[in-house]
């Protein structure tokens, strides 16, 4: 990607999280992201299908960035995941508003929800593939595997979902309590 295609998705990043937090992004045209980032639609398009796919796309692009800064080369799986936990809360509070409406706390849209649930299942699944998180012994390793990873990911999306739903303020280390007293067992928990 050449420095103005890079510059142009910077300014779609910016336009679509600002308008996302002003009202749900099924609401927002595409006619009115492209003039909030200063582009034409046939630009827009180059981009993105849709003003929806662009939000996913920026929220799973920072989600990404917090999974490689903390999970690339872990020396210490508990506080890896616990840094990765903080992080995500960090985004999520910083998009509030656009969290709030798309896992459909304040109406039945709900269109963040397996965005999230993907991005955590990623999450979990590149965990097990460099073996820094242990399953226990099961007659169906493959099924453990995958159930892990969706159970992991729905539960944390679900948690998440609460949390927002408590007062701002929020209180990061009341989730990350939370978080690992409802976690299996075998989750790697940090040292208290």
């Amino acid at each position: 990607m050449d420095a103005r295609q890079l510059r142009t998705r910077a300014r779609l990043a910016t336009a679509v999280l600002q308008l996302g937090a002003q009202k749900p992004i099924t609401q927002v045209s595409v006619s009115e992201l492209a003039a909030a980032a200063e582009i034409n639609r046939s630009t827009f398009y180059e981009h993105s299908d849709s003003p929806a796919a662009l939000l996913r796309a920026t929220l799973r692009a920072e989600l990404d960035q917090i999974r490689d800064r903390n999970l690339a080369a872990i020396e210490n799986v508990p506080k890896a995941l616990q840094n990765t936990t903080s992080e995500v809360l960090e985004h999520v509070a910083s998009h509030d508003e656009i969290y709030q409406r798309g896992l459909g706390l304040d109406d039945d849209s709900g269109e963040l929800h397996s965005m999230l649930s993907a991005h955590f299942q990623g999450s979990v699944h590149q965990l097990l593939d460099s073996g820094h998180l242990k399953l226990p012994a099961s007659t169906y390793p493959d099924l453990l595997s995958d159930t892990v990873a969706r159970f992991v990911a729905d539960g944390t999306v679900g948690a998440i979902e609460a949390w927002l739903r408590t007062p701002s303020p929020r209180d990061n280390a009341a989730f990350i309590e939370t978080y690992y007293l409802v976690m299996p067992a075998w989750w790697p928990k940090p040292k208290k």
